[in-house]
């Protein structure tokens, strides 16, 4: 049976925008798409739900479930469009939380929004989280504040989100990267240039661009070869870190900056042999599969979802646990040490659309099959 659902994303772009696409393609599912465009991200969790609550009541036809993801006030958004959706089964969706999200040093967290996606978390009839990582972590920062004075929580609200939650992955597009005229491109290299690394995330403080930046130099002090790729959304903040170490190691650099297409990423992605993070957070990952579908060598912390990623047997050559651990690992993949490269594909194409796809439409026929 096919069900009409009604996705409700407040914040359409990047990473959001490709799941909330993704599995209007993918599912068996009729998936309707109320969305806005992305900007500041407060904004959007202020006021998503007074701005979509209006466009929500004037769609045609009915719904047999909603998802909503975790930029939406959900409770505010339920409240408003109550004569419509009052007996509609919500998903409530986390690509992120507001409790567990690195703040830059010095900031407070904004209990507004935590609030929010608790109270989301609250009115929803079913919580799902990218990974099981993210769900737990989210979950133990309830508990703690749980226990601060003058908290806003309940224990027994805590146990009944626990209770209605669970993992649905995100889904990934990796098809496209396997196309001829991306994957059987010419690298551009040359005789001694070593092997090339690769950045593809954003360059804000939560990525840890300078510890990169402090690793990748000392390798280059030692004498290794390699060539550095620098791409990834520098983003509205980016750290000076990454303009230092393309103007430091220049000679060494052949990307700098976001790439054009996405044609030229799958390019890059397919030339790369080693891809790094340094992450301070990673709720799942998306970067990281798409450049492990691609045949990247992953050099990442050994904490937050990175050890769901990798396969367990090459967890000690590729997921670092201090700055030290990490020039060496990093070190030893340059030197040529890169094991395990088809186990690592087939961890990244567990995450593939044809194989997400099927648990999101299971997921959906329990919701419309949920009686409270």
């Amino acid at each position: 049976m096919t069900h009409r659902v009604l996705f409700v994303e407040p914040f359409h772009g990047g990473s959001h925008a490709a799941f909330a696409e993704g599995l209007r393609a993918h599912s068996r599912h009729e998936i309707v798409l109320l969305t806005l465009p992305e900007t500041e991200w407060r904004r959007r969790m202020r006021l998503g739900a007074q701005e979509l609550a209006p466009l929500a009541l004037a769609l045609p036809g009915q719904f047999d479930a909603l998802i909503a993801t975790d930029m939406l006030d959900l409770s505010g958004f339920l409240a408003l469009t109550r004569r419509r959706f009052a007996e509609t089964p919500v998903l409530f969706y986390f690509h992120e939380n507001q409790f567990t999200y690195p703040r830059i040093r010095g900031t407070k967290l904004n209990s507004w929004f935590g609030a929010m996606n608790y109270l989301s978390a609250l009115a929803a009839d079913r919580v799902a989280f990218n990974s099981a990582y993210h769900r737990e972590e989210f979950l133990a920062a309830l508990r703690t504040l749980d226990h601060q004075p003058n908290n806003w929580l309940e224990a027994r609200a805590i146990d009944l989100i626990e209770a209605k939650s669970g993992v649905l992955p995100v889904g990934v597009e990796l098809h496209w990267l396997d196309d001829p005229a991306i994957a059987a491109a010419e690298p551009k290299r040359q005789e001694g240039d070593g092997p090339l690394v690769l950045w593809n995330a954003r360059w804000e403080f939560d990525k840890a661009p300078d510890v990169f930046a402090r690793a990748v130099r000392r390798l280059a002090d030692a004498g290794l070869a390699f060539r550095l790729a620098l791409a990834g959304d520098p983003g509205p903040n980016p750290h000076p870190a990454m303009a230092e170490l393309g103007e430091s190691l220049a000679a060494r650099v052949v990307q700098f900056g976001r790439l054009p297409g996405r044609s030229a990423y799958g390019r890059l992605l397919n030339d790369a042999d080693i891809v790094v993070s340094t992450a301070r957070h990673e709720f799942f990952g998306v970067g990281m599969v798409e450049a492990l579908h691609a045949g990247c060598f992953p050099i990442a912390p050994a904490a937050h979802n990175y050890p769901a990623l990798i396969p367990e047997s090459l967890h000690g050559a590729c997921l670092w646990h201090d700055e030290d651990d990490l020039a060496t690992k990093l070190a030893a993949a340059i030197e040529g040490r890169r094991p395990g490269l088809a186990a690592l594909c087939e961890s990244a194409a567990r995450y593939g659309w044809d194989r997400i796809a099927p648990q999101w439409d299971a997921a959906i026929d329990g919701l419309v099959g949920h009686v409270p």
